[in-house]
């Protein structure tokens, strides 16, 4: 039987940091980013944290991704817990000083070690040799 996993990721959308939406170097940001959720998120832990920015045809922003989340001993949630982690996260960030976030997304991963029975593989081609 394939072993059941689960992850919990946060997203922080359409950010600014300074008044920019663009940095190229985001150590501060960083730094910022880690003493606020260490020092202001309680039963909170995470593996990884990336700063992205982004670039499309609406305009540039920066993104936060919070990866490997724990939160209150647990990394599989209910709609409850994902309401409550939005809540919390959303009033630690708003301590760091000159970010700005339009919205959190929290997203819940479940999967197997197996690989997805029927997936087209490469692509969803036919093969007509």
């Amino acid at each position: 039987m394939p072993t059941l996993h689960t992850g919990i990721r946060a997203y922080v959308f359409e950010c600014t940091y300074n008044g920019y939406s663009w940095i190229n170097d985001p150590a501060q940001l960083i730094i910022d980013l880690q003493t606020t959720l260490n020092n202001n998120m309680q039963y909170f832990s995470y593996s990884q944290l990336k700063i992205a920015n982004v670039k499309n045809s609406s305009g540039k922003t920066i993104e936060i991704e919070i990866l490997g989340i724990n939160y209150q001993s647990k990394t599989k949630f209910t709609e409850t817990d994902n309401d409550n982690l939005i809540s919390e996260l959303n009033t630690a960030l708003l301590l760091v000083t000159n970010l700005t976030f339009l919205k959190i997304d929290i997203c819940n991963d479940v999967f197997t070690d197996n690989p997805t029975i029927n997936w087209p593989g490469q692509s969803f081609q036919a093969d007509n040799s």
